[in-house]
């Protein structure tokens, strides 16, 4: 949900917020509009969603997450909208507990999921595809909570913020490859490059996954970084630093860029945490900050925000504020998501079916 769709809201908060909320630092952004036109179908009253993807080709949509005690992972047609609950039944049956993670293959045929299991309470890993799916054991003293396909498909690299170290595995036999010490997540592999982007106390480290070798180091941060993401190109390297977005030539080993914060302070709240970015191509890109935004409303409801930055001239080109509602409380979304053709996005909410968000207007 967001301000501009007030279906399953209490209009009187959504009232006092509009009136109050104050517009962003006074800037020239583009013309860019987020419009919701409708939802995916299906019934998942009770469910509470953890985890999203598109598929590398659009084609499809997953979601994961939690029902009761047990782990729930449904894909949807992205076209259509409707739930492939049988022609996918390869890819989503034998879910062993919460779904925290969702890794697509690059052909789009595959997934990875990170689960705990609700007997054991471990990390296990599922490897889902054609043939069917088999899970396996999380190596010991990894707090996995990513798996990130290499852009060959032939490797995962299994990491996490609380991970000491990186497992590269086979994703056909469950054989580690190789074993990055001090690198823990999020990784990002560089797209139609060798490079693997992970996190050393503030810096983040570019790492050849064939030799285990250190290429690069990009130390710019102040803080743990809690999101990175490559631009198509595989030039560019978006780091999430606290409240701020540093963009590094990763060739050159130098800063283009550092995107601030865009909200005013009044409408900040109360965790900055940017836990996802996502390019359009190498000029533009998303940050979602779950926590990011708070409305004026005599609750200083807490939501969740989007931006979309032009990346090196720091031009911001929208803010947009995301929530649910709880029992006429608003609180932010479980998760937000665009799609890879750079029209559409998904945003889901607790209990209820993920919204279809069209993107328009102009870049500038």
């Amino acid at each position: 949900m967001s301000d501009d769709d007030p279906g399953r809201v209490h209009q009187h908060l959504i009232n006092v917020a509009r009136q109050h909320q104050q517009q962003p630092p006074a800037q020239q952004p583009g013309k860019v509009t987020l419009t919701r036109t409708g939802s995916f179908h299906g019934n998942f009253l009770s469910t509470f969603w953890l985890s999203q993807a598109w598929s590398p080709d659009g084609s499809l949509l997953a979601c994961g997450g939690r029902c009761g005690h047990s782990g729930v992972l449904h894909i949807w047609n992205g076209g259509t909208g409707h739930l492939e609950a049988h022609s996918m039944r390869h890819l989503t049956h034998g879910v062993t507990g919460d779904v925290v993670s969702i890794g697509w293959a690059p052909d789009s045929r595959g997934l990875a999921t990170v689960e705990v299991s609700h007997h054991s309470g471990e990390r296990v890993l599922g490897v889902r595809g054609q043939a069917g799916s088999r899970t396996m054991a999380v190596p010991p003293g990894l707090n996995v909570s990513q798996a990130a396909w290499s852009a060959d498909g032939t490797t995962l690299a299994l990491s996490g913020p609380d991970c000491p170290r990186t497992v590269l595995l086979d994703p056909d036999s469950g054989a580690v490859r190789r074993e990055l010490d001090n690198l823990s997540g999020p990784v990002a592999w560089q797209p139609g490059g060798r490079l693997l982007a992970g996190i050393y106390e503030t810096s983040v480290l570019l790492c050849d996954p064939v030799t285990g070798g250190r290429i690069g180091r990009l130390a710019g941060q102040d803080h743990r970084p809690t999101a990175l993401a490559w631009a198509p190109g595989g030039k560019f390297l978006a780091v999430a630093d606290g409240e701020r977005i540093h963009v590094w030539d990763t060739g050159a080993g130098t800063q283009t860029s550092v995107l601030p914060w865009i909200l005013s302070e009044g409408d900040r709240g109360p965790d900055a945490t940017i836990t996802r970015i996502d390019w359009l191509d190498d000029r533009y890109l998303y940050e979602f900050r779950p926590r990011g935004g708070a409305l004026r409303d005599e609750r200083n409801s807490v939501v969740a925000t989007v931006a979309l930055w032009e990346a090196h001239e720091v031009r911001w080109q929208l803010v947009k504020h995301f929530y649910e509602h709880v029992n006429r409380v608003i609180r932010p979304v479980a998760g937000w998501a665009p799609a890879p053709d750079g029209k559409r996005c998904i945003t889901v909410a607790d209990d209820h079916l993920p919204d279809v968000w069209v993107i328009g207007g102009t870049l500038t």
